[in-house]
């Protein structure tokens, strides 16, 4: 959280900076628009095991509000392993791709020709944690189907259980 929280208010010192460069010096910083984009990514993707952890996906519960711990458990089981195995699928694919665009040393067209793999090993690194806190929330699904007794985190950090 912190990360993304950093790279969120660079993404903010880079569009200020670049308003001003232009309106004060006629000198906008070079490819702003694809830095802020491709920091965009670091800022979805590294909250998401965060976020799994204190369970603050957006959820419906109509239909679930009355089902027992037992159930809700499997059904965790099941959202958390078919988010791992759709993110983690993802996760591969980019990753796979890296070491040959490390190799053939690919680039994004613009003046500064920012590398392609450093965004995608940020990706990787972030859906590799988020896959992991997948694994542990199944584990805690399981135990709530088999115990019936659920430990549901607290929905702010600083709240008490």
């Amino acid at each position: 959280m912190i990360l993304a929280g950093i790279v969120l208010l660079t993404m903010g010192l880079i569009i200020v900076t670049s308003i001003l460069g232009k309106h004060l010096f006629l000198r906008p910083i070079p490819d702003d628009l694809l830095m802020v984009g491709l920091l965009n990514v670091a800022v979805i993707v590294l909250p998401l095991a965060y976020v799994e952890r204190m369970r603050g996906h957006i959820t419906v519960t109509v239909t679930t509000d009355w089902l027992g711990p037992r159930v809700l458990g499997a059904l965790r089981v099941l959202g958390a392993v078919a988010m791992a195995v759709f993110f983690g699928g993802i996760g591969v694919m980019v990753v796979g791709r890296m070491p040959g665009e490390i190799t053939k040393d690919a680039y994004y067209d613009g003046v500064l020709q920012i590398p392609t793999w450093p965004m995608k090993a940020v990706f990787g690194a972030a859906i590799l944690l988020f896959v992991a806190r997948l694994i542990l929330s199944m584990v805690d699904g399981v135990r709530t189907m088999l115990t019936g007794e659920d430990d549901i985190p607290p929905s702010h950090p600083n709240e008490e259980v």
